[in-house]
């Protein structure tokens, strides 16, 4: 049977939750592959580095930035996401990135908690190499920080004895939700824009009112 517009519309937010929830769940069953892979292995990130987030090549699919865009359009912080974004103030580096200080590096995620996958994988998985055995892709800080313990989390990874999840089933994992949204990764940036008009549009479908983002308090 075929959709009316009416009743697309109105299932577009539904499905947008519904998506975020799966990301969600996603995201959470890394985190607990990452936290057992930090306790076998003793590896950890330098106390408020932030580093990482610096990095111009940050890159996301717009439904990976699907729960953030919902969380800032509840939160009444999306449409000044989107001002600074349509202002062409878009930076190379991650607009989420804040340069206040918790630690020697300075700087920190304002939206950690629905960072994407790149952002959870960084430092602490793993990818096969030409002989389909897993090597930790370890970050450069870590390995200047404490080269003993990270080579003993490699040889560990490498063997087995404390696995890192692989990159590439977290990558699938999200794809499988959505193969159009899970592909075509995108610079950060572009990504949160992306999925903040996905949710715009489906508010102002869903409504047939005028745009119902709210704006309010900065990120950060």
């Amino acid at each position: 049977m075929r959709w009316s517009t009416g009743r697309a519309s109105r299932s577009a937010p539904a499905l947008n939750a519904r998506l975020a929830a799966g990301v969600r769940a996603v995201y959470r069953r890394l985190d607990r592959k990452i936290a057992a892979f930090r306790r076998r292995s003793g590896l950890a990130c330098i106390p408020g580095c932030g580093e990482c987030c610096r990095s111009t090549g940050v890159e996301a699919t717009v439904l990976e930035l699907l729960p953030l865009a919902l969380e800032l359009c509840r939160r009444g912080k999306a449409e000044e996401v989107l001002a600074r974004l349509d202002a062409g103030q878009e930076p190379e580096r991650c607009l989420l990135f804040s340069e206040q200080p918790l630690g020697r590096f300075g700087g920190h995620c304002t939206a950690y908690s629905r960072r994407p996958l790149l952002c959870r994988l960084f430092g602490f998985s793993s990818m096969e190499n030409r002989e389909g055995r897993p090597e930790l892709a370890a970050c450069r800080l870590l390995r200047q920080a404490d080269p003993a313990r990270a080579g003993q989390a490699a040889a560990m990874a490498a063997r087995g004895r404390a696995a890192a999840p692989l990159m590439r089933d977290y990558g699938l994992a999200v794809y499988r939700l959505d193969p159009v949204l899970g592909s075509g990764a995108l610079p950060v940036n572009a990504a949160l824009r992306q999925a903040l008009e996905r949710v715009g549009l489906s508010l102002r479908l869903g409504s047939g009112s005028s745009r119902q983002l709210s704006s309010g308090a900065r990120l950060h």
